[in-house]
């Protein structure tokens, strides 16, 4: 008969595994027909040693937007692509979004942050996925910096590239010990 003590360790150790394992699955495509490797690398998924390839955003304006964003922007761009959202205001500057459709096996919880300017989105996005670890990922766009759901750098290339996420913000990435931008699709300076 197992142990107490041995019981608690078990469900200790199991629930430390469902936390390290990715949260977001994205089975709507191959992430490598969205990216290229780059600095002489090739078929690697590892943040930092790839690129989106030129044809992921050709029909999307990639000027950087100057303008003062709130969650309505990123919802009216998402249900443009086919995306069904539920929102859910937890302050007056952060927006949770429940995106669903277009190949999702299950609602994905976007982390939606209203910030004072550009700057402040891009270190908001930088620290939130450090915080969060390897597998963390988002975009960041003026003003709002999204936060993603945990998953593996192919799940989340192709959901990136195929709700043009990629095209509407900079794609950021967890490595190690660094974030990392995917270029090659928006950017901003």
């Amino acid at each position: 008969m197992p142990s107490p003590l041995r019981f608690a360790l078990f469900a200790a150790a199991t629930s430390l595994a469902a936390c390290m394992s990715p949260v977001m699955h994205y089975p709507s495509g191959d992430a490598s027909s969205f990216v290229e490797g780059q600095g002489g690398k090739t078929n690697t998924f590892e943040p930092g040693g790839i690129r989106f390839k030129h044809d992921v955003c050709k029909d999307f304006d990639l000027h950087i937007d100057y303008r003062t964003l709130d969650e309505n922007d990123l919802a009216e761009f998402l249900r443009k692509q086919g995306f069904t959202l539920k929102a859910e205001r937890a302050r007056n500057d952060l927006v949770y979004f429940d995106v669903s459709g277009q190949g999702l096996s299950q609602p994905a919880r976007l982390r939606v942050a209203i910030l004072h300017n550009s700057m402040d989105a891009g270190r908001e996005l930088h620290e939130a996925v450090l915080q969060h670890g390897e597998g963390s990922w988002g975009v960041h766009r003026s003003n709002l910096a999204v936060l993603a759901p945990i998953a593996e750098t192919g799940d989340a290339i192709a959901f990136a590239a195929h709700s043009k996420l990629a095209c509407w913000g900079v794609m950021v990435m967890a490595g190690r010990d660094d974030s990392f931008v995917v270029p090659g699709a928006y950017t901003e300076l």
